[in-house]
């Protein structure tokens, strides 16, 4: 019917995937924030887990949503093959 449109996800399955890459990025120290950004990334400290494991959507700011689509767009242009991994 409708064709999706590069940088929307399709699913939730899809936006908690780059929740989670953000999380990891964020752990694993690939991401920095100025001296000014930090009160902005405020709202990461905000993320909750529901019992089910799964990403708990009310905690997610739209600065949230921004960091885990850039964190994904990056990815895929670095490696256009991302996909398929």
């Amino acid at each position: 019917m409708f064709e999706s449109r590069k940088g929307n996800r399709d699913s939730r399955a899809d936006f908690e995937r780059e929740l989670n890459i953000l999380g990891e990025n964020l752990r694993n120290g690939k991401m920095f924030f100025t001296e000014g950004t930090r009160k902005s990334t405020r709202d990461l400290t905000k993320v909750r887990y529901s019992p089910n494991k799964r990403v708990n959507l009310n905690t997610i700011t739209e600065m949230v949503r921004t960091l885990a689509m850039s964190v994904n767009f990056d990815r895929e242009k670095i490696n256009p093959n991302i996909e398929n991994e």
